[in-house]
């Protein structure tokens, strides 16, 4: 991608997904794992980012990271043709530098990578007494030293504080690098704030409300969702009703995810050893590897190290067996 223009989303692909990032038993990066969850979900998932929040991108030290490099730039992920962007999800400014520079020297030196990169999204620091000002500051240092694509990520739940409509609006009219706004947030102020922001894509990553979110009768572009984890099929009949002009089917649809994705969130916030969007999502991941007989299967690990509670998937399982569409297996039965 050209670094002078905008990321545009001229294929009609609406749906980016935050790729779970999955563990062997030692704790390491397990990419063949990684794979099979992204060949399973492939047909309905073809922009993926790696290292985001529900794959752990706070959590990850520089291994993790450059292990997650080496899958972007495996020959099995160049058979399954994703676009990717990286999470690079770091609290302080010389941080954010450091982590985008592993990065960028892995890109110059690999161009089927480059060619499947659309960029990297980096939040603000860390920090709840930031003003505007250190936010824009922040922004333009990592924009001065590098040379991808940035996507703004609005992420308060984490770095406590955000970013208000004005601030977008001066960073992309500074900086034609900055190609997308992801907002996580639940509250939708700058997408709201009616403002144009000179083409960058804004993207939602707060779940629920789903079509209510999406031009042209909502402020965003598309969706970043993190359920696209286990409910990428779903979330594209949805698009097809929508686009099919089946409004109420896709209502209906709609409101039945939402509802379901919110009591299984709600599940997962106190699970612990990881955020509640990692967990909630690997419950459902595991429902779907390994279908009804996923109690003979050992539970995969959160970023802790710790496994995943048994309760949270069976109870997971009860509220979204029939919106997963468990069957008696899954896409890793023969691995049990």
């Amino acid at each position: 991608m050209s670094t002078g223009s905008r990321l545009r989303v001229d294929s009609g692909d609406l749906l980016w997904v935050p790729l779970l990032t999955q563990y062997t038993a030692s704790g390491a990066v397990d990419p063949s794992r990684m794979l099979a969850h992204l060949k399973s979900i492939r047909h309905s998932v073809g922009q993926i980012m790696l290292a985001g929040s529900t794959g752990d991108g706070w959590e990850l030290d520089e291994a993790g990271f450059e292990a997650l490099i080496d899958l972007a730039a495996s020959p099995e992920m160049q058979a399954q043709d994703p676009a990717i962007l990286f999470g690079v999800l770091r609290p302080t400014t010389d941080e954010v530098v450091a982590r985008l520079e592993q990065l960028e020297r892995r890109l110059a030196a690999d161009a089927d990578l480059a060619a499947r990169f659309r960029g990297v999204a980096v939040c603000p620091p860390v920090d709840p007494a930031a003003s505007q000002d250190d936010i824009i500051a922040h922004f333009a240092r990592v924009l001065e030293v590098s040379r991808s694509p940035i996507a703004v990520y609005q992420l308060p739940q984490v770095t406590g504080c955000a970013i208000a409509p004005e601030t977008l609006l001066q960073l992309v009219a500074e900086h034609p690098r900055i190609v997308m706004f992801k907002d996580s947030s639940g509250e939708d102020a700058v997408a709201k704030s009616g403002r144009s922001f000179d083409g960058a894509v804004l993207v939602r990553g707060a779940e629920g409300g789903y079509l209510d979110a999406l031009s042209p009768s909502g402020p965003y572009h598309g969706w970043l969702l993190s359920t696209g984890n286990a409910l990428g099929g779903p979330l594209r009949r949805l698009l097809a009703l929508r686009d099919g002009g089946a409004a109420e089917e896709a209502r209906a649809l709609s409101v039945e995810i939402s509802g379901i994705v919110d009591a299984v969130f709600s599940l997962a916030k106190d699970e612990g050893g990881a955020n509640a969007f990692s967990n909630a999502n690997r419950a459902m991941d595991h429902l779907r590897a390994y279908g009804l007989g996923w109690t003979e299967a050992p539970l995969p690990l959160k970023v802790n190290g710790e496994p995943l509670s048994r309760a949270l998937v069976g109870a997971v399982e009860e509220k979204a067996a029939e919106l997963l569409g468990l069957a008696p297996g899954g896409y890793l039965s023969n691995a049990i």
